[in-house]
């Protein structure tokens, strides 16, 4: 197992659907500064031999950590054209199987935001959570993973970045073995506070 943030336990789990989003740009965390709005490509089916855990370390699109979509992007995997499409959550994480009203195991997934901000942010906590496998690319850089099949809980994991001035990129991807299928973000300041004065677009 690969895991670059640190596990924390969380809270319980909250909620059960995701709706689509409408394309505003400017949008804003939640209160509780749970990113809601992302672009969602899914789902991906897994090669049937390869195992979930194996899944989260490997490319199910070329150049992952590079991905800049927005809504209406198409791309083709295995023989299989997919479409990003806007999404927001109705609580503080979302819910692949919920958007796409299908269940889809043994599946991967991508969530992607953009994450604007006036100045420089240094040292915030992200936390994040997955049911099951997750991997983040963050800037560009591949900061997170991990490979182990779990329940979501909110900010299971948590881990130092910083934010720079101007759009930050946040690739999400989680891997579903079967039956839930969602992932939670947030980040928080030194205080341990939600951040709330993020500003999150669609695209690029």
């Amino acid at each position: 197992m690969k895991k670059l943030f640190s596990s924390i336990g969380s809270a319980a789990l909250l909620g059960l659907l995701v709706t689509k989003a409408s394309a505003a740009d400017a949008l804003k965390p939640d209160s509780a500064g749970y990113i809601r709005d992302w672009v969602m490509l899914a789902p991906i089916a897994l090669p049937e031999q390869e195992t979930c855990a194996d899944s989260v370390f490997k490319e199910q699109i070329k150049d992952e950590a590079a991905l800049r979509p927005k809504a209406g992007d198409k791309i083709r995997i295995n023989g299989k054209e997919l479409t990003w499409q806007n999404i927001t959550a109705s609580t503080n994480y979302f819910d692949f199987n919920a958007t796409l009203k299908t269940v889809n195991d043994h599946a991967a997934g991508f969530m992607v935001t953009y994450i604007e901000c006036d100045k420089e942010m240094p040292n915030v906590t992200m936390a994040v959570g997955s049911n099951d496998q997750g991997r983040i690319y963050f800037n560009g850089v591949d900061i997170y993973a991990f490979s182990e099949a779990r329940p979501l809980m909110l900010d299971a994991d948590k881990g130092r970045v910083s934010l720079k001035a101007g759009v930050n990129v946040i690739v999400f991807k989680v891997i579903n073995e079967q039956n839930s299928w969602q992932g939670a973000m947030r980040f928080l300041d030194k205080a341990g506070a939600p951040v709330k004065s993020l500003k999150i677009k669609l695209s690029p």
